[in-house]
């Protein structure tokens, strides 16, 4: 990284601010538990779209092609808003379930989907449940193959659900060879990884957002992006639309999937506002072109 890219980041200015836009009820806790769920998609997208508005900032939204297909018109609006489109996979699997035929099939149908909607195809990928760890490495290789120039899914400290213990918590170009360390340039692909964000680089309690953004108070949030812009590292947070709309929650959900899915919906909107007023933020491909490689 150069010294004006450093300086750049160091300014705080370059944050990401990116949402999975997804069926509330695919989601992995709920995807099972649901029986006959009432479609909220439009109406939480609108909260997000209006408080990004509010703030004059863009984002990335990480979109399911399925939901592409279902709500060209909406992934439409929400480019046309000034949003980055960006895949989150064509049916919400996680990786762990899919073999590398399937995952680049995900990705191709993906790309088709919102190419589309919006008219080109995306440059980024995210996966549900941040299901690229070890164990999934060959995702690396099937999106160069198929022309994703960028992946924001390792989560840098292992979770119950996912992760990966030791990675970087700074953006970085991906050496296919060791995926998940960060690696002098000469050794890198033309791949770059924008890791979830952590509390500080040493403590490693996540903050980037999800469950986590909603259940922790915003103060920490905020100490925590702190934390990593003050040593010139973008914070890379995500939410999902379905989190801002308590509408979506329903009854006779086990109480620790309720817990994990539901709580904190009420405030989310409120929490979102007061960090997009504390910190500046922009997309994922903003970010990574101010990284040299």
């Amino acid at each position: 990284m150069s010294r004006s890219t450093r300086d750049a980041l160091a300014g705080g200015f370059a944050n990401v601010i990116s949402f999975d836009l997804e069926h509330w009820y695919t989601a992995t806790l709920l995807r099972d538990e649901v029986d006959d769920p009432i479609d909220r998609i439009e109406t939480s997208v609108e909260i997000v779209l209006d408080v990004l508005d509010e703030h004059e900032t863009a984002a990335t939204f990480f979109v399911v092609g399925d939901v592409a297909r279902e709500y060209p018109e909406l992934i439409e609006r929400v480019a046309d808003a000034g949003h980055e489109i960006a895949s989150h996979g064509q049916t919400h699997t996680p990786l762990f379930e899919l073999t590398p035929e399937a995952f680049t099939e995900e990705l191709d149908a993906s790309a088709d989907a919102i190419e589309t909607a919006i008219g080109r195809r995306p440059t980024g990928f995210r996966a549900p449940n941040f299901s690229v760890t070890p164990r999934t490495r060959w995702a690396f290789d099937a999106l160069l193959e198929t022309g994703y120039r960028y992946d924001s899914s390792v989560f840098p400290v292992k979770t119950p659900m996912y992760g990966v213990n030791g990675a970087p918590v700074s953006p970085y170009w991906v050496d296919r060879r060791r995926p998940f360390i960060d690696a002098s340039p000469s050794d890198t692909d033309d791949l770059f990884e924008l890791p979830l964000a952590v509390f500080h680089p040493r403590v490693r309690i996540p903050t980037a957002g999800g469950f986590y953004g909603r259940i922790l108070p915003r103060w920490l949030l905020s100490r925590g992006i702190s934390n990593l812009n003050r040593r010139g590292i973008p914070a890379t947070i995500y939410f999902h639309p379905w989190e801002f709309n308590p509408e979506v929650r329903v009854d006779g959900v086990p109480a620790h999937k309720r817990f994990i899915s539901f709580h904190g919906l009420d405030r989310a909107r409120e929490k979102l506002g007061e960090l997009l007023a504390a910190h500046e933020f922009t997309t994922c491909k903003r970010v990574m072109e101010l990284y040299d490689h």
